[in-house]
């Protein structure tokens, strides 16, 4: 035999639960950030797309390596590979391979995030 449940108290309880889950995006789309990183790169890479924002997040969290277009101040246009991806807002720290160095980005100047 089921065991009965009191639905009125169930009710109670999850009406009196606060809400957990995180703010919705700045897109518009009310999707919520799934981390404090995705929130922390939307809020400093405002041009980015909401995937883009989750590629490049989940990469840092990860610590995996990620392709990025990148704008330089000058406004040349470059595709870096990045890894061992640090986030001092509003910087990404990150290894470049294609300098074969450590480097500084900007993240405002992240244009497009691709796997690597």
């Amino acid at each position: 035999m089921p065991a009965t449940v009191d639905s009125l108290g169930l009710a109670v309880r999850l009406l009196d639960t606060p809400p957990t889950a995180p703010e919705p995006d700045p897109f518009g789309t009310g999707v919520s950030f799934g981390t404090d990183t995705e929130e922390t790169v939307a809020a400093y890479a405002k041009q980015l797309t909401y995937i883009d924002v989750r590629q490049l997040a989940h990469a840092i969290d990860m610590g995996t390596a990620i392709t990025v277009e990148y704008v330089a101040a000058s406004g040349s246009r470059t595709v870096r590979t990045l890894s061992h991806l640090e986030i001092d807002p509003p910087y990404l720290e990150a290894w470049c391979h294609l300098r074969n160095a450590e480097r500084v980005f900007t993240l405002s100047r992240i244009h497009g995030v691709m796997p690597a």
